[in-house]
């Protein structure tokens, strides 16, 4: 046979009620105090603008590297086809030595066609790279300023045939 579920005596459920109604008097006067309004946010000085690179073929002017540097530029694909298209700018900065330097800033202009940066100033990551993407018609001619160091190369387009 089965027995019936057991329930608790009569002093379990008295010490119960005894331990719940000691217990709650002593929380209801555990009321946290209003905590007062965080302090407004410092005043900062808004950034001035970045100053936009200037006419003509010269990129904008970056901060300069104090010791002296090894820049290689290239285009991929280096030649665009018939057209043009998009070709990937890639900018590598060493010190002399060959060891990569990182957070050089470049910045790169073109004698034809667009930047993806449109100009703005770009920052060698952890290997000494940075990146920006050409998108023209004609064949350009891709300056750069990296570090205070002036490079520059030809992206040519194909021409269509006679």
């Amino acid at each position: 046979m089965a027995r019936p579920p057991r329930t608790p005596g009569r002093s379990a459920t008295l010490a119960l009620v005894l331990t719940a109604t000691t217990l709650l008097p002593a929380c209801a006067s555990l009321r946290p105090e209003p905590l007062p309004p965080p302090p407004p946010p410092p005043r900062g000085e808004p950034l001035p603008p970045e100053p936009l690179p200037p006419e003509g073929d010269e990129p904008g002017p970056v901060r300069a590297v104090q010791e002296p540097i090894v820049v290689a530029a290239w285009a991929e694909p280096r030649q665009l086809g018939e057209g043009g298209g998009q070709a990937q700018i890639i900018v590598r900065v060493q010190k002399k030595g060959g060891a990569r330097f990182p957070g050089v800033e470049v910045r790169l202009r073109t004698s034809a066609g667009s930047l993806y940066s449109g100009g703005r100033v770009l920052v060698t990551d952890a290997q000494g790279m940075t990146r920006d993407r050409l998108t023209t018609h004609k064949s350009s001619v891709v300056t750069l300023n990296a570090g205070g160091t002036r490079y520059r190369f030809q992206v040519p387009v194909g021409e269509a045939a006679p």
